[in-house]
């Protein structure tokens, strides 16, 4: 853990999150401030003068930067100024639960004895047409799957096993809602998914069959078979597990081997939620 280190700034403490530092596009940095204002005083509304005077910024930048804030519900306004908005709540919910499936995933890697020589991975959808990694199991694998693998990172889920095992289990009108007005998708490599047509011939199949495969979609000589799964820690109720690993002979035939695997963790994971 970083220790704390004296800021240069006049700043009052509560009005720089530990660890914010320069590089931030100046619009962020400032948002942050004005959050971390308002966080040191839950009870207490700021007006608008109160805020360019903290914050040391212009009564026309505060206003900006709270009505930006205001429309994204991260800040709400009273007739007596500004305070935190509800957004927050809702951003500090996913995260706890975030943190629980994190747990529950790495237990059940760890209950789980198979030596794989692949990666384990838990995703989520965020709210666009992207799978994100929540965490990350390396069972005996030397595969090196750089940034495209990080957790924390967005994938185009048109491209990832989990993601269009994720797509494949969203309700109809969820799923247009996301595809609407789109006409070609975001590629990682040449095979990867490229038009909407494609991707729903595509979830079909996925509907059918049960699970979702990755086809050297985001690396080559890499695949990947992925199962969605539901949960009550989630708003969309959803998160997928996936295997990796490298192709063999050019053929799926290890990820299809790697089924029953991918099955055990899902029914075991299924069963904390």
């Amino acid at each position: 853990m970083k220790s704390k280190t004296t800021t240069q700034s006049a700043q009052p403490a509560n009005e720089t999150p530990e660890g914010l530092q320069k590089g931030l596009v100046p619009a962020i940095e400032r948002a942050a401030r004005l959050l971390a204002l308002l966080e040191g005083t839950p009870h207490r509304a700021f007006s608008l003068a109160d805020i360019a005077r903290r914050l040391d910024i212009p009564k026309s930048t505060a206003l900006n930067i709270c009505s930006e804030l205001v429309l994204a519900q991260f800040v709400r306004r009273s007739q007596s100024g500004y305070q935190l908005g509800r957004r927050l709540v809702q951003l500090g919910s996913a995260y706890v639960a975030s943190v629980d499936l994190v747990r529950e995933f790495y237990e059940v890697c760890n209950a789980i004895d198979a030596d794989l020589g692949a990666i384990i991975q838990l995703s989520v959808l965020d709210d666009q047409l992207n799978a994100v990694y929540l965490a990350r199991q390396d069972h005996n694998s030397r595969l090196q799957l750089g940034l495209r693998s990080e957790i924390g990172r967005h994938v185009p889920a048109n491209c990832t096993a989990s993601g269009k095992a994720l797509l494949a289990a969203l309700p109809e009108d969820n799923l247009e809602n996301r595809l609407v007005g789109l006409r070609r998708l975001s590629v990682l490599t040449p095979n990867s998914v490229s038009t909407v047509a494609k991707l729903r011939r595509e979830l079909k199949t996925i509907r059918e069959q049960g699970y979702a495969l990755d086809d050297e979609e985001v690396l080559p000589g890499i695949a990947c078979v992925a199962r969605a799964l539901t949960t009550d820690h989630r708003e969309d109720g959803l998160l997928s597990i996936s295997i990796t690993a490298p192709k063999v002979n050019g053929t799926l035939d290890r990820q299809m081997a790697l089924r029953p695997v991918l099955d055990r963790f899902v029914e075991a994971m299924q069963s904390r939620l």
